[in-house]
């Protein structure tokens, strides 16, 4: 049959009708989808993740479950879900504690950017810088204090946000800081409390009991405005610390080689979530704030970040042996 002008209008005007069928998404999920968490049960990370979780399972149908892997200070997790089936039913808690392993834990056998897809984020935690309330009236008092004394920074352990925190605070100010790490976010909580140590950058529930309780003095937070919970509190900024705006985030991500249809579904699912109030409070009553990226730009904050925890690393020779 000869190829004619109205043959090519004909069959011109057919693609369209056959071009959604080819670029029909994939169904997902097709079954129970599993959060990897590095972080034990009853943790904040891990109450946040079981929060997205059940409303991720009521929008879509299928059961969302959490599946606590510790170990390796987040590297297991992050490993086991770089190497699972990309299928979008092995999703990854990604926090900013991965970011910082990028640098931290050289031998963790993947890469975030190369193995991973961030699809969402869904939640961030400023932190407070808190002293017992007899140590300084403000940060400008404690930092004078500090010219003339040596004072000591708690953490939970090495490495953490908390750590990196102080070692920018020490980075920044050049004062005599020494970190004392603890096993734990809770027994470094303790000492604080009773003046064994000077100060902790913290940004848990109990944290803000304890300030409010007049247990502890917070002198600033990380945030980028005064948080609600402490309107009073200036921020590190406010007090001439502009670079000081930090915050634990918390998002979901996917192995690198998940279709792309899965992670766009992914995100607005993670977006309908955290656009609900019952959420939101939830959220909120965890001690985070609902923060919203997609994965455009969740890559772009986790591309930030490598490199921002890098330099205090190194700085700083942080090691967490």
């Amino acid at each position: 049959m000869p190829v004619t002008r109205r043959f090519l209008l004909a069959a011109g005007a057919s693609l369209p009708l056959a071009a959604p069928a080819l670029a029909q998404a994939p169904a997902w999920p097709s079954r129970p989808v599993t959060i990897v968490v590095a972080f034990a049960p009853g943790g904040a990370a891990d109450v946040l993740a079981r929060i997205i979780a059940q409303q991720l399972s009521t929008q879509l149908g299928q059961p969302f479950v959490v599946e606590n892997r510790v170990g390796g200070g987040g590297t297991l997790s992050a490993a086991a879900v770089a190497q699972a089936r990309p299928d979008g039913q092995t999703l990854l808690l990604l926090t900013s504690g991965h970011a910082v392993n990028e640098t931290l834990a050289p031998a963790r056998g993947y890469d975030i950017l190369r193995d991973l897809k961030p699809a969402a984020l869904f939640a961030e935690t400023p932190y407070w810088l808190v002293t017992p309330p007899n140590r300084a009236t403000s940060l400008a008092d404690l930092l004078e204090k500090a010219k003339k004394e040596p004072m000591t920074f708690a953490s939970g352990g090495p490495g953490g946000l908390a750590h990196l925190l102080g070692e920018m605070l020490r980075q920044d100010t050049k004062l005599d800081l020494t970190h004392i790490p603890y096993r734990g976010n809770s027994p470094a909580l303790t000492d604080l409390l009773a003046g064994r140590v000077d100060m902790l950058f913290d940004n848990s529930g109990a944290v803000v009991d304890h300030i409010k309780g007049g247990r502890l003095k917070a002198l600033a937070t990380t945030s980028a405005a005064r948080l609600p919970a402490t309107p009073d509190v200036p921020t590190m900024a406010e007090q001439g610390f502009p670079d000081f705006v930090v915050s634990a985030w918390l998002g979901l991500a996917a192995p690198a080689a998940t279709d792309p249809r899965i992670v766009a579904r992914l995100a607005d699912e993670v977006a309908k979530a955290v656009a609900s109030p019952e959420v939101v409070a939830r959220i909120n009553t965890a001690g985070a704030e609902p923060k919203l990226l997609d994965a455009e730009g969740f890559q772009a904050l986790v591309q930030r970040e490598i490199p921002r925890w890098a330099e205090v690393i190194k700085t700083g020779n942080v090691t967490v042996n």
